[in-house]
């Protein structure tokens, strides 16, 4: 990485770890009570994308930047074998404490996922999953659907379920900020209070990517598209929201 990636790195870790672990407490629960949840039904947490999961019991699963581990642990719930692979300490905290509380096991690799290659894990997945805020912390999408495929088995699939580029192209930029879908440099942004108070937890630099991007980068890195569907929004219906990616390996 060059010295400006690092610098951008450091800063979006730094941020993903202040007071996080008490953010999740005070907008989910204690790690035991969020558990409960989880074990009552599984599927609730996976049900924006789980059409595209298929059965995930006996699956090698990775969920990349796994965040507080919720969808880890559904899955491990549903039976599939979990590593996660997040860079925030306070994330990796409620994880654990949340899949102990939930009698399951999962592995939760602390590492920028554009690292993943240097794990030892290459070759190693069924499915890799991914589920909101995931592709706009990264500077080269080439690259990092590549380190996917690394860490991908052979036929191995790829279910990224992430905000669509509508909403947080044009939607979603700051007061004043005029939308702009084919903007290209990074902005400065709060990281997700998820209380919904509206604090500041700490800045972000983020790179918002267009649809075509995302679909081009993803292809070039050898994964063979085999859904793309669109999602509306939870605020205004009529327009999208969400999307989720689902794609296959086809080669090295």
């Amino acid at each position: 990485m060059t010295a400006a990636e690092d610098a951008v790195r450091d800063r979006n870790r730094a941020a993903w770890n202040a007071e996080r672990y008490a953010a999740w407490v005070e907008a989910l629960g204690p790690p035991e009570v969020e558990a409960a949840r989880l074990v009552a039904d599984p599927a609730h947490k996976l049900r924006r994308f789980a059409a595209h999961l298929g059965d995930v019991a006996g699956k090698r699963v990775c969920n990349i930047q796994g965040s507080h581990g919720r969808v880890a642990v559904a899955l491990a719930l549903q039976g599939a074998d979990v590593v996660v692979i997040d860079f925030a300490e306070e994330n990796q905290r409620y994880a654990l404490e949340l899949a102990a509380a939930a009698g399951v096991a999962i592995d939760y690799r602390l590492a920028d996922t554009i690292e993943a290659g240097e794990l030892g894990l290459n070759g190693r997945f069924d499915l890799l999953v991914m589920e909101l805020g995931i592709l706009h912390y990264h500077r080269d999408l080439l690259r990092f659907f590549t380190v996917m495929a690394g860490l991908a088995a052979e036929g191995g699939r790829l279910v990224l379920h992430d905000f669509h580029p509508v909403e947080g192209k044009l939607f979603q930029g700051a007061a004043g900020e005029a939308p702009d879908y084919f903007n290209d440099q990074l902005v400065i942004r709060d990281v997700p209070d998820p209380t919904g108070a509206g604090r500041s937890l700490g800045q972000c630099a983020i790179r918002r990517w267009t649809l075509g991007e995302i679909v081009t980068a993803a292809i070039d890195a050898g994964w063979r598209i085999e859904a793309l569907e669109e999602l509306p929004s939870w605020i205004d219906p009529r327009l999208p929201g969400s999307f989720t990616l689902r794609a296959v390996k086809t080669y090295a």
